[in-house]
């Protein structure tokens, strides 16, 4: 069985529905998927959580190619809160969901080894090559970040495909040192930097587990990441998979269209369900 983790709110679902659609699509073995998620709307009334008949949409994607697969939700609320608040990095550009991933190894339902991904990815390969790499002795398994080893170091992570150790983690209490670090000092990329700045034990991985570019013929996980333009002009671009018009027009990507037409065919007969209810 693959343990795979999403993190995020109601908002970043879509992203959820289209990466389990491409992963199921490409890996036979069972999944075992975990969806952490917290509800702050009293910060933000648009900080919706994940909901169960959400988690129900998920597992029937993927069970239709594995009945042992699975889909779990875990409410990491009340576990993470009071410390999101306190931190320095509340108020960026990113959510406060970027932070439950820091908190893996206080969540007691999650197994030892476990593969976490950003809800803005698109699998074209067996997800099981990045999953069966051998982390003993390594806290995470990485890739590097397209931008960040250019202008940072060519070592800096890129923290959307993470393939974690849990049980070396909180042996080394690397994700507690990441949390104070990501509490304390304010950074652009907080959660990523303090995975960077807190874990020595780092596993490479090559690109082809995390490709920010663009898709390469080996590629197993094309990661929508934000990134930089510069002409006409400078600016940063953040199109996500769900984002059709955006993927097809500005991206001119067209290369996992049974995906999205499945994503819209659940998309449409969940509008219809709720309208019956």
């Amino acid at each position: 069985m693959i343990n795979l983790m999403f993190c995020g709110n109601n908002k970043v679902f879509d992203g959820m529905i289209i990466s389990l659609l491409s992963i199921a699509k490409h890996t036979n073995e069972a999944l075992n998927v975990f969806i952490l998620t917290m509800d702050l709307r009293d910060i933000n009334k648009e900080y919706l959580p994940v909901t169960q008949d959400q988690i129900d949409i998920l597992e029937k994607i993927v069970k239709s190619k594995n009945e042992e697969s699975k889909v779990t939700l875990i409410d990491t609320t009340e576990l993470i809160k009071n410390e999101i608040i306190n931190s320095a990095n509340i108020k960026t550009h990113y959510t406060p969901y970027i932070f439950i991933r820091l908190f893996s190894d206080k969540v007691k339902e999650l197994p030892n080894k476990i593969l976490y991904l950003d809800c803005d990815i698109v699998c074209y390969r067996d997800i099981k090559e990045i999953f069966e790499n051998d982390m003993e002795g390594y806290e995470i398994g990485v890739a590097t970040d397209y931008i960040g080893r250019k202008v940072i170091n060519k070592k800096y992570i890129n923290s959307g495909v993470v393939l974690m150790n849990l049980e070396e983690i909180r042996k080394n209490g690397s994700f507690e040192k990441a949390r104070k670090i990501a509490k304390t000092r304010i950074m652009a990329m907080p959660d990523q930097t303090a995975l960077y700045r807190a874990c020595k034990e780092k596993l490479y991985l090559p690109d082809k587990c995390n490709e920010q570019k663009s898709r390469k013929e080996d590629t197993i996980i094309r990661h929508f990441s934000m990134t930089i333009k510069l002409l006409p002009f400078f600016r940063l671009v953040n199109i996500k998979p769900w984002h059709i018009d955006r993927v097809h027009n500005e991206y001119k990507i067209f290369d996992y269209e049974d995906i999205l037409e499945e994503y819209l065919k659940i998309k449409e007969e969940s509008k219809k369900e709720t309208v019956k209810i």
